[in-house]
């Protein structure tokens, strides 16, 4: 009676991690890395269009109005002392936004990673740095209304940094834990 043996091309045991091609996520690995090549090439855009969506929100919640001008955010108009804020390319979420699309990108490509799941925390990673560096502009804007250049001073260099690197790091955790199931297990 002839014995029949099965090779396996893979590893084996409970511990063997097995890549599988039908995740599909070259697509949306090469996306996310073109995405964080663009956003950084086109981070001017980027300055201005964040600009705009934080004069909308000051001239709803802070006081006086606010507007803005490409990348420059002037707000307390009427409401006492004016004050401007440019969006420089340091301080903008360009920078933040570019090395979780440049991260996600090659988690995706890695393959270990279900792409639905990856998906989801790569967005809410996205959402977490663009909150993040949102709250520190209205924190800048309300503390130089508040106390002025010192104002300014305190919550640019130190509170508001705070904000966005606890922030960046919450982004980046979230994208490693994609990888983890509740129980410790990788992730399908």
């Amino acid at each position: 009676m002839p014995t029949r043996v099965e090779y396996s091309a893979g590893p084996q045991g409970p511990r063997a991690a097995r890549l599988r091609s039908s995740q599909g996520g070259v697509l949306p690995g090469l996306a996310c890395l073109a995405a964080a090549t663009l956003a950084m090439l086109h981070q001017e855009s980027i300055r201005s269009s964040e600009a705009w969506a934080m004069a909308w929100v000051f001239d709803r919640m802070l006081g006086g109005s606010a507007y803005s001008v490409r990348d420059v955010i002037f707000h307390n108009i009427g409401g006492g002392q004016p004050f401007g804020l440019m969006v420089t390319g340091l301080c903008s979420s360009a920078v933040l936004i570019a090395p979780i699309l440049a991260l996600s990108g090659v988690l995706f490509l890695m393959g270990r990673i279900a792409v639905p799941r990856l998906a989801r925390a790569a967005a809410l990673a996205l959402l977490i740095v663009i909150v993040s560096n949102g709250l520190r502009f209205f924190m800048i804007a309300g503390a130089q209304q508040a106390w002025g250049e010192q104002g300014f001073s305190l919550m640019h260099h130190f509170l508001g940094s705070f904000v966005v690197i606890t922030g960046f790091v919450a982004a980046i955790i979230v994208l490693v834990r994609a990888g983890k199931t509740d129980r410790g297990r990788r992730a399908a």
